[in-house]
C-alpha cells in the first residue's frame, strides 16, 4: 500500500467506520478452533516500531542487525518523511509471515503491536498521531482518539460469541507499554518540524535509522565513538545503555530529538562547546547548549493506525 492508498483508506475509516470508545463491546475470538487461523497473517503490510524489533530481536537471541537483515524492509516512498521498516513476508505464493506456521505465531508473547491489535484500529488526534508522518486535511483529523473494527473476508473470528470491551481487549494483548513507548517515538517521527515540512538529509535519516531500530550499532555508536567525550550522560544512565536496551532506546529518542530538531534534551560538555558551534550550526538555537534534558515518561503500524 503506498502513501495515496493510505490516505485514501484513512479518509474512508475516519468517514465511514463507527467510532468505537475504550467501554464499548465486540465480539471476536482467534486461536486455532478457528476455521481461518493464521489466514490474515499472509499478504499483509506490517510496520514495525522501535519497541517491536526490540522484543523480537531479544525474543529471537540475535542482534538488531541480523534481525534487521533477515527480516525486514525498507520500502522506498519520496512522501515519507523518516525511515519505515516493515516485516518482510517469505517470498511464497501465500506471501507468509516468517513466524507463522501451522500451529500459530512462534513469536506470540514478543508479536508486533499490530498483530496485538487486530481486529481493531486506532485514530488518534493530530497532535498525537502514529507514526508513518502520513496526513490528513485537518478538517478530516478526529478531535479525540477512537477505535474502530475491521472486518475483512475471510476472517471467521467475527462469529464469535465471546463479547468483551476494547478496555479488556487492550489488557489481554499486553498494549500499554507498547503503547507509552510509541508515544515517545512519536515525538520523533512525528516532530513539528517534520509535519511543517522540513526534510531530514541522507546522514539525518542514517541517524533515524541506527537511533530507532539498529539499537546494537547504536550503542556502539555511543561507546565506541567520540559521543561520550562530547556529551554529558547523568550518573548512573552510562552503565544502564551499555546493557538495558530500552534505556538505550529511550536515550535514543532523546538524542534524534537533540540531533535533528536542536531540542535540549542531551547536554554538551563545556569543552565540546566549539565543536558544536562547528559541526551543529544551525542545528541547535541559540541559548540552548548545554542545557537538560529529560523525555517524557509516557508503540504503531500501518495497519491499523489512523492519523494526521
Amino acid at each position: 500500500m503506498n502513501f495515496s492508498d493510505q490516505q485514501r483508506l484513512k479518509e474512508t475509516i475516519l468517514q465511514e467506520y463507527p467510532r468505537l470508545g475504550r467501554d464499548d463491546s465486540f465480539a471476536f475470538a482467534c486461536g486455532p478452533g478457528v476455521s481461518c487461523f493464521t489466514v490474515c497473517c499472509a499478504d499483509v503490510t506490517i510496520a514495525l516500531t522501535p519497541y517491536d524489533i526490540l522484543r523480537l530481536k531479544r525474543g529471537l537471541g540475535i542482534s538488531s542487525q541480523e534481525f534487521l537483515t533477515r527480516y525486514t524492509l525498507i520500502p522506498f516512498d519520496q512522501d515519507s518523511r523518516v525511515p519505515v521498516v516493515i516485516l518482510r513476508l517469505l517470498e511464497n505464493e501465500k506471501k507468509s509471515c516468517p513466524f507463522v506456521g501451522a500451529q500459530g505465531c512462534s513469536v506470540y508473547p514478543d508479536r508486533p503491536w499490530a498483530c496485538r491489535m487486530y481486529p481493531l484500529g486506532l485514530a488518534s488526534p493530530a497532535k498525537d498521531s502514529p507514526a508513518l508522518g502520513a496526513r490528513l486535511t485537518p478538517a478530516a483529523a478526529p478531535a479525540e482518539e477512537f477505535f474502530f473494527l475491521m472486518k475483512e473476508e475471510p476472517c471467521a473470528g467475527h462469529e464469535s460469541r465471546r463479547s468483551l470491551t476494547i478496555r479488556q481487549w487492550l489488557s489481554e494483548q499486553g498494549i500499554d507499554q507498547y503503547n507509552a513507548l510509541g508515544e515517545l517515538f512519536k515525538e520523533i517521527s512525528l516532530h513539528p518540524r517534520l509535519l511543517k515540512g522540513q526534510n531530514l538529509d541522507p546522514g539525518q535519516m542514517e541517524m533515524f535509522y541506527l537511533a530507532c531500530y539498529n539499537l546494537d550499532k547504536f550503542r556502539q555508536f555511543v561507546f565506541e565513538s567520540s559521543f561520550l567525550k562530547r556529551f554529558q550522560i547523568e550518573p548512573g544512565l552510562e552503565a544502564k545503555l551499555r546493557d538495558d536496551d530500552l534505556e538505550l532506546m529511550k536515550f535514543g529518542f532523546r538524542w534524534l530529538r537533540f540531533a535533528l530538531f536542536g531540542e535540549p534534551t542531551v547536554e554538551l560538555k563545556p569543552e565540546a562547546q566549539r565543536w558544536a558551534e562547528t559541526q551543529l550550526r544551525g542545528v541547535i538555537p541559540t541559548g540552548s547548549r548545554g542545557a537538560i534534558n529529560r523525555a517524557p515518561t509516557s508503540a504503531p503500524s500501518t495497519k491499523n493506525g489512523v492519523s494526521q
